[in-house]
C-alpha cells in the first residue's frame, strides 16, 4: 500500500452538505502526533449500578434503555449526595475533576513541557474559571507566552475542532509543540431521576461517562519521524440541527438532550460527507485500513456501520470503547483512537480515519497515515 500524501495545495474542494450551502475542506501543511494518553476516574459502575444511583431501577423504560445503550461500564465521580445537587453547585468539584484527570493524562504523557509553546483545552462543561488551559500553565509552570486557549461545548466533535486550533496556533512558534486536552466530567451535570422527567433525559443518562485524553502534536517535518501523520482534516456543520444534540439547564435540574433522529441524519448524511473528503484526498473508502467511528451510542455506531458498509471487525474499537467507558464526550475520537493503537497496532502505510459527531449537527473528520511501524507512546488507564 502507498503512503498517503499530506495535502498543501491553496486548492480546497467543497463539500455539499445535505440541505445546506457547500463549505471548504482545509487540509494541513505536515503534522504529527507524537503521543496520545488516556485518564478516567478510579470509581466504575455498571448500568445496573446507575440505574440504582439514579433511582431509576425498577422503571421499565429506563431499564430498556440502559440495557440497549451498548454501554456496560462507565468511569464517574458521582453518588446519591452529588446527583440530588444542581448543576451550579457542583461548579467547584466539577472544575477540580476535570483539572485532575487533565493532570493524569499529561502526567503520563512524560514529555518535556519546555517543547510546549500552544495549550488547547476543551470541555463541554462552561461553568467556571480560569479556564483549564490556563490551570494547566499554571500547574507545570509553562512559559508565561504560551498560548492558552479553552473551547466549551463542541462535544463529541471535539477531537477534530481541538487539533485543527492546536496546528493553527503552532504556526506561529518555531520548534515548538502543542498540547491538547479533551476533558469531561459528565458526573458534574448528572442528576437523579424524578416523576414527570422527559424520556430523552434518560437516553442521556445511560450513555455518557467520564474522562480525559492528552495528545502531543507537532507540526514540523513529518515524514521525518515515527507515529501517524494528520493528513487533513475537516469541520462541517449540518443545517437545522441544533436542536439534535442540546445541553437543558433549568435552576434546578441538568441532561443532555439528544435526539432519538441522530443515527438516522448519520446514516444518511456519513457516506457523501466521508466520500467527497477522501475525494479530496485522492482516496477512496477501500483505501481506510482503520476505521475510528464515534462512540455516540449503539444507534450511532450501527447507523454510521449501516452506511458506510464497515463489518463488525471494522467498528470493534469504537464498540469496545462504548462499552467499557461509555460515550465520554469531548475525548471520545480519542479514546477510539487510543484503543486502535492498542488493538490493531496500525503497520507501515496503514490509513485511519476518524468520523466524529457533536452539538451543531457537526461532523468532524481527520485523516491519519503512517510513515513508519512505530506507534506514539500512548496509556490507557
Amino acid at each position: 500500500m502507498s503512503e498517503a500524501t499530506i495535502s498543501s495545495s491553496p486548492h480546497k474542494p467543497s463539500v455539499e452538505l445535505q440541505g445546506g450551502a457547500a463549505q471548504p475542506a482545509p487540509s494541513f501543511e505536515p503534522a504529527r502526533l507524537l503521543g496520545l494518553a488516556l485518564a478516567t476516574p478510579p470509581s466504575r459502575f455498571t448500568q445496573d449500578e446507575l440505574l440504582d444511583l439514579l433511582g431509576l431501577a425498577g422503571d421499565p423504560f429506563a431499564s430498556s434503555i440502559f440495557s440497549r445503550s451498548g454501554v456496560g461500564t462507565r468511569h464517574l465521580t458521582v453518588s446519591e449526595e452529588s446527583v440530588a445537587r444542581t448543576l451550579q453547585a457542583r461548579t467547584v468539584t466539577t472544575e477540580d475533576e476535570l483539572f485532575r484527570l487533565a493532570v493524569r493524562a499529561v502526567d503520563e504523557l512524560a514529555i518535556d513541557l519546555r517543547e510546549v509553546g500552544v495549550v488547547v483545552t476543551g470541555t463541554y462543561y462552561s461553568l467556571g474559571g480560569p479556564t483549564l488551559a490556563h490551570r494547566i500553565g499554571d500547574h507545570y509552570g509553562l512559559d508565561p507566552a504560551t498560548d492558552k486557549y479553552h473551547l466549551v461545548g463542541v462535544g463529541c466533535a471535539s477531537a477534530v475542532p481541538l487539533f485543527r486550533l492546536a496546528l493553527g496556533c503552532l504556526r506561529g512558534w518555531l520548534k515548538r509543540k502543542a498540547l491538547v486536552v479533551a476533558a469531561e466530567s459528565i458526573s458534574g451535570f448528572l442528576t437523579a431521576g424524578a416523576p414527570g422527567d422527559d424520556k430523552v433525559k434518560v437516553v442521556g443518562s445511560a450513555l455518557f461517562g467520564d474522562g480525559c485524553a492528552a495528545a502531543l502534536l507537532d507540526n514540523g517535518d513529518a515524514g521525518q519521524a515515527p507515529g501517524p501523520r494528520i493528513v487533513a482534516t475537516s469541520v462541517y456543520q449540518v443545517p437545522e440541527t441544533l436542536d439534535y444534540v442540546r445541553f437543558r439547564v433549568t435552576g434546578d435540574d441538568s441532561h443532555l438532550n439528544i435526539s432519538r433522529e441522530l443515527p438516522a441524519l448519520a446514516e444518511s448524511s456519513a457516506a457523501g460527507v466521508v466520500e467527497c473528503f477522501l475525494g479530496e484526498q485522492g482516496l477512496a473508502r477501500a483505501d481506510i485500513d482503520h476505521w475510528l467511528m464515534h462512540p455516540g451510542g449503539r444507534g450511532i455506531v450501527e447507523a454510521l456501520q449501516r452506511a458506510l458498509g464497515l463489518t463488525d471487525e471494522q467498528v470493534a474499537p469504537s464498540v469496545g470503547v462504548l462499552s467499557d467507558f461509555g460515550n465520554v464526550g469531548t475525548p471520545s475520537g480519542l479514546f477510539v483512537l487510543a484503543r486502535t493503537l492498542d488493538d490493531r497496532r496500525p503497520a507501515p502505510g496503514d490509513r485511519a480515519l476518524m468520523l466524529t459527531i457533536g452539538p451543531g449537527v457537526t461532523v468532524g473528520l481527520m485523516l491519519l497515515a503512517w510513515s513508519d511501524g512505530q506507534n506514539p507512546d500512548h496509556t490507557r488507564r
